[in-house]
């Protein structure tokens, strides 16, 4: 049975562990002397188990507004425009991401500042204060994604502390810390195999190395492509050798229990404890729960695009659907865009037709019209994560994966090309073609004489395997980002199914939400280019809270574009 860490505030375990002495202590509860707790390994357990509550999972909360992961891209839409998305967003008074790293890495430096004064075995709590020093990095990373450029804070704050007004750190110190941090710990924390039962979910050596490897990629093609640094070269070699440690370990394989439903499966009910969780949010019944399975049933979690449809390859060739002889149906008829394409696409998207579950409903058809469930703008429907277990709206308890392991392998090929401006066979063999042929999916490897005879560029097709294996996981943004694309692909119009002269028209699928414009090949515009804007470099950027700028002078300027 899945495990859940159970999370107990520092306040309650004090108050639990003085309740057990034989005096009777008088002193005031509120304000407990913090010796009291700090002086058993236990207290570092508790502590360590609160910084798992922030976790990332379905939904992406930046400010006050919960978002569905990958719509502020162009491979998903959500039922009205997305203003990051199209460029139109304005700067936020406030952020709950920033108040939620900065209240996690407060309490990662506490444990971390207590350890060094423990007066017990310190092999005791060892592997706990790893742990902090893995969530500070961790939460450190995030902030560093979306701001580039905050405080480094390495001690706990109190009300007076002058780090309050700390002036930003440059980037490069911000992801050069992570790095150090991550390198420092992975080899005293436990293996995925030597987690007990009741530790399922607890931060290990493959967590700080995936995660290591995927900052390093981060920070090395954005300093290739945005140059805000000159050592891309020796970032993406850290991303290699860290992709290449937990590879190694043989710790992790891709999870195909499910038989040819195995990708899809992976992401709801079945796929808890996989063998490809590196690092997961894991919920339990009536411990920690979610509206996921509920909420892409009703079309609320995002719903993909034709740019999203158009990435999958054909499965009889591996190629791409506009190459001659590709093996591409068309579409005329519904299922024809679903025929002859890489497995993927029909357990990401729901293919009208198709006998599926809901959570709510049970055994059902998917109907192709927008207003039927899941609903949709863009005449796509959305698959993955629609658990299948009934219950209520609030009751679903399949885990959100973090860091998966296929992950860690397109990060060691995207690295290696970057790196070298080439990659062998051999990584190739051992990176995605290990993802293609996850039972199920089964998908012709890709090869550098198959790049060549057909005309294709290696770069592109690492990206599209990026984009197809991680697709509704919350990258996209980043990647058009890091990559330095977003100027080109997200002024595109967004577009949905064609519509003109398919079955779709016959069968008068569209609701008021999209009245029928479509463009010069018939296919739906869901927002028009006209809509869709991109300042560089702006929007490469996220402004930081207008509220921290005002309460703390020195974190100006903001960043670029957003003065």
């Amino acid at each position: 049975m899945k495990k859940y860490i159970l999370i107990i505030s520092a306040a309650v375990v004090a108050l639990i562990t003085t309740q057990s002495c034989e005096d009777i202590d008088l002193s005031p509860k509120s304000e407990l002397p913090d010796e009291w707790y700090w002086d058993n390994s236990a207290a570092y357990v508790k502590a360590a188990n609160q910084l798992y509550n922030d976790l990332e999972t379905f939904l992406v909360i930046y400010a006050k507004d919960n978002k569905a992961r990958d719509v502020d891209s162009d491979i998903a839409y959500e039922l009205s425009e997305n203003t990051i998305s199209n460029g139109t967003q304005i700067a936020p008074n406030s952020e709950d991401e920033w108040n939620i790293c900065y209240e996690q890495i407060r309490s990662s430096n506490l444990i971390v500042q207590k350890s060094e004064t423990y007066k017990g075995d310190v092999t005791e709590i060892e592997r706990y204060v790893m742990e902090a020093r893995f969530f500070r990095a961790y939460y450190y990373w995030r902030l560093m994604k979306r701001y580039t450029e905050v405080p480094l804070i390495t001690i706990p704050l109190t009300f007076d502390s002058p780090e309050l007004y700390s002036a930003r750190t440059p980037q490069k110190d911000i992801e050069d810390f992570i790095l150090s941090e991550l390198e420092a710990i992975y080899n005293k924390l436990p293996l995925q195999s030597e987690l007990t039962t009741d530790e399922l979910g607890r931060v290990t050596r493959g967590a700080a190395l995936a995660l290591k490897a995927r900052v390093a990629l981060f920070s090395g093609t954005w300093a290739k492509n945005h140059k805000h640094r000159t050592d891309y070269v020796e970032l993406l070699d850290q991303a290699i050798t860290a992709a290449e440690k937990v590879i190694a370990s043989n710790e992790y394989r891709l999870f195909e229990k499910e038989g040819d439903q195995s990708y899809r499966q992976l992401f709801i009910e079945k796929g808890d404890d996989s063998p490809e969780g590196i690092f997961s949010r894991r919920y339990a019944k009536d411990v920690a729960m979610h509206s996921t399975a509920h909420s892409t049933y009703w079309g609320w979690r995002g719903t993909p695009t034709k740019k999203m449809a158009d990435m999958y390859l054909c499965k009889s060739t591996g190629l791409p659907i506009d190459v001659p002889g590709a093996g591409f149906s068309g579409y005329e008829k519904i299922e024809d865009e679903f025929k002859n394409r890489d497995p993927r696409m029909s357990q990401t998207l729901l293919m009208p037709g198709t006998a599926y579950i809901s959570a709510q409903e049970g055994d059902l058809i998917c109907s192709p019209k927008f207003t039927t469930r899941p609903e949709t703008r863009t005449g796509y429907k959305l698959w993955k994560f629609m658990g299948e277990v009934k219950g209520n709206t609030n009751e679903a308890t399949y885990d959100y994966h973090i860091i998966r392991y296929p992950e860690v392998l397109l990060i060691l090929a995207e690295a290696t090309y970057e790196k070298n401006g080439s990659i062998s066979d051999e990584v190739l063999r051992n990176t995605i073609n290990v993802i293609r042929s996850r039972k199920g999916v089964e998908m012709p490897g890709l090869t550098n004489k198959f790049i060549t005879d057909n005309g294709l560029n290696m770069l592109t097709e690492i990206r599209r395997e990026r984009t197809v294996e991680l697709a509704f996981e919350g990258f996209r943004r980043d990647d058009l980002r890091r990559w330095k694309t977003a100027e080109t692909e997200l002024k595109q119009a967004i577009r949905g199914i064609k519509y003109k002269g398919t079955e779709y028209e016959d069968l008068e699928v569209l609701n008021s939400g999209n009245p029928g414009l479509v463009d010069s090949e018939g296919f739906l515009i869901v927002e028009p280019v006209a809509n869709r804007n991109f300042v560089t470099p702006k929007n490469y950027y996220f402004s930081l809270p207008l509220d921290e700028l005002q309460l703390n002078k020195n974190l100006a300027p903001n960043n670029p574009g957003w003065d």
